[in-house]
């Protein structure tokens, strides 16, 4: 063996394929002047090619040499299962570090194997083996395998801890299947309340929107920089944690049930609706973006849905998420968040019933958590302010002493909220009453509130509404 042999077995490499070590005979593998070359006058039948394996690894061990073009060059990752620490990672480590004096990755994921449902090992033999092909398209009989998808695969994936064994069957995969579908509703929601509505035009800019508008930004800038964290650091499970958090609890359970009634019940183009539509869209985006690597088919589906003009054609032409240094004004977060603690206390108190059919008196001493639940209700009292759009009631007010006109079956509540401003410089528990009574007017036809005069005639805010459309 030596350069004249090797490169001689190179060139029937080159035009024929590894195979030929197997197949042609040792005539031409080894030619009468090959031997001359090397200066040996033995014959070739002498010769045989050696039949061991020098090292199964080899093959793959050197596959960085083909896809790393550059010498300079490594690869962002290398992902394969446990068994390949000794193996694929191994081999490649050693014939790069040999031949480049370098490593030929510059990370390596390490995952576990796929289990059945019950925890055993799959195998042909048991019957348990789940075909990805079958969970994709399903297999002859549809009522038994049915067709999941690729994003039902693929999020299966995600959320799973690829770093120790994982279970597949029917089961997990109608869990995933479940999962994408609440995450469907939540995009199709913003989908439809951004009708009629572009971006370029109509949004508001931030310091003159409702502060839980500029409160859910926060909460979206907030998302989107622990997203691309757990991205880079390969925790997929942790990206559908934070997804799923973010649009049922964030989004679905807690802005969206805000501002229904504003999207429903304003004025098309007014600023207040305006306001929260451009949260949507912002929130659209991000959403989008964020599990597009996870479920590319239903982020491209959505994106070639959005109702106005894209800048690109494609979810995967316009990059990753831009993180957006939206201000934080003093006291925002701790306004909406102390509106919260008010709002969970008066819900814990009326479990099913209809917000809409009370009112709340709400008493603060003057303070600090008065002043704060100002910027929230500037008037005593009201049935349009972003408390009361918070409080989700008919009608809200803000005082700082119990009233004496009192209904006798309202309901009293007491309740605190610490506030801790300039990062714990100040920090005061301050307390508040909540006052319960059911509302004395009678339900609006349209927005449904109890704040009309009469049960066939609209409210006040709901007949300008309809005398803007008219006009």
């Amino acid at each position: 063996m030596n350069k004249h042999s090797i490169g001689h077995i190179v060139k029937l490499v080159k035009q024929h394929g590894s195979d030929v070590w197997w197949t042609h005979p040792i005539e031409e593998l080894l030619p009468k002047a090959i031997l001359k070359q090397a200066g040996s006058s033995a014959e070739v039948l002498e010769f045989e090619p050696g039949r061991d394996v020098l090292d199964i690894w080899f093959d793959s061990g050197t596959s960085w040499a083909c896809v790393l073009e550059d010498t300079e060059q490594r690869a962002d990752v290398y992902i394969e299962g446990k068994d390949q620490l000794g193996g694929w990672f191994q081999s490649s480590l050693l014939t790069s570090v040999a031949s480049r004096n370098k490593a030929p990755y510059k990370n390596v994921v390490v995952h576990g194997f796929a289990l059945s449902e019950t925890g055993e090992k799959m195998s042909k033999s048991v019957g348990n083996v789940v075909d990805p092909d079958v969970v994709i398209n399903g297999g002859q009989d549809k009522t038994k395998e049915p067709a999941f998808g690729a994003d039902v695969l693929r999020w299966w994936v995600a959320e799973s801890n690829i770093f120790t064994e994982v279970l597949i069957g029917p089961t997990v995969l109608n869990a995933a299947r479940e999962d994408i579908n609440k995450l469907r509703n939540t995009v199709r929601f913003m989908l439809g309340n951004l009708s009629r509505f572009s971006p370029e035009t109509d949004s508001i800019p931030v310091p003159e929107m409702y502060i839980i508008d500029q409160y859910m930004l926060h909460i979206l800038q907030d998302y989107a920089s622990k997203v691309t964290e757990a991205y880079k650091n390969y925790e997929f499970g942790k990206v559908i944690r934070l997804l799923e958090a973010l649009i049922t609890r964030d989004l679905s359970s807690f802005y969206f049930s805000i501002i229904k009634d504003r999207l429903y019940c304003e004025e098309e183009k007014d600023p207040k609706r305006r306001s929260c539509q451009t949260v949507l869209a912002e929130a659209l985006d991000i959403v989008v973006r964020s599990f597009a690597p996870i479920l590319p088919h239903l982020a491209e589906e959505v994106f070639q849905y959005v109702p106005y003009k894209k800048e690109n054609q494609s979810v995967f032409h316009g990059g990753w998420t831009v993180s957006n240094s939206v201000w934080r004004k003093p006291g925002l977060v701790e306004a909406v968040e102390a509106a919260c603690s008010i709002r969970d206390l008066f819900l814990g108190s009326i479990p099913g019933k209809n917000t809409a059919e009370y009112e709340l008196t709400v008493v603060i001493e003057p303070g600090l958590l008065f002043e704060l639940m100002e910027t929230l209700q500037a008037e005593e009292t009201s049935s349009t302010s972003q408390l009361n759009e918070l409080l989700m009631v008919s009608q809200t007010s803000l005082v700082t002493k119990l009233p004496l006109d009192l209904q006798a079956e309202a309901i009293e509540l007491n309740g605190s909220f610490l506030i801790n401003l300039e990062d714990g410089d100040i920090c005061e528990n301050e307390s508040y009453k909540v006052v319960i009574q059911q509302s004395t007017k009678e339900r609006c036809p349209r927005c449904r509130k109890y704040t009309a005069t009469s049960a066939l005639t609209p409210c006040p805010r709901c007949l300008e509404a309809i005398a803007g459309k008219w006009s």
